[in-house]
């Protein structure tokens, strides 16, 4: 009698467990941008793919590689406590998510204005290209 009760309990506990939610492409976006505006290093980095490619528009490569993006952003946010980012403007097209940009707070320079892409999958970023003024 209580073999059948247990396992009623156990399937219960399954079918209950909640599973992983992955964000779409604008919401991951929008939370790389509150955690880069936190300076919260790890809540950042865990919107990036491990082997994510960063570049600019036209041509420059970037640091490529989550590895890398660590040593550029503790760097910039330990050198800027005020680094802040807005989205200006946004246009979605699939796993694509193009906007406008704001930062302001970088240390002895005025304010960057860039339009960036961001290819997702899967709720992480695996390609960034910027393009700045």
């Amino acid at each position: 009698m209580i073999r059948p009760l247990s396992m009623f309990i156990v399937s219960s506990m399954l079918v209950a467990a909640p599973t992983p939610k992955v964000l779409s492409p604008t919401a991951t976006v929008q939370k790389q941008i509150e955690t880069f505006n936190a300076h919260d290093l790890e809540g950042f980095l865990a919107l990036f793919a491990e082997e994510v490619e960063v570049s600019e528009i036209p041509g420059t490569s970037a640091p490529t590689g989550k590895a890398r993006l660590r040593e550029l952003y503790a760097a910039r946010f330990q050198a800027n406590p005020d680094l802040h980012a807005s989205a200006e403007a946004q246009m979605v097209s699939g796993d694509f998510v193009i906007q406008k940009e704001k930062i302001k707070g970088r240390a002895g320079k005025g304010p960057l204005v860039a339009v960036t892409i961001y290819q997702v999958k899967a709720g992480k970023i695996v390609r960034m290209w910027s393009l700045r003024d």
